[in-house]
């Protein structure tokens, strides 16, 4: 999947990668694809309630070693 912006928040611990998350969606357009990159167990879950309340999409989240990739579409 291919991401307009990336941000990595590996080895931030909550609620690091959801402020970094947060920041990045900010200055993102609508329709805007956003991979985010955590190594925090709780990221997926914490995104994907912040993005339910926030009116954003989660897309995705792959685990890869011990980095989570998480997806989101930033929507209007």
């Amino acid at each position: 999947m291919e991401a307009n912006i990336v941000v990595d928040a590996r080895n931030k611990s909550c609620p690091g990668p959801l402020l970094a998350l947060t920041k990045a969606v900010m200055k993102a357009s609508p329709g805007q694809i956003i991979m985010l990159l955590s190594t925090d167990p709780g990221a997926p879950q914490d995104i994907r309630e912040w993005a339910s309340h926030a009116g954003h999409k989660v897309l995705n989240v792959e685990k890869m070693g011990e980095t989570y990739r998480i997806y989101l579409e930033v929507l209007g």
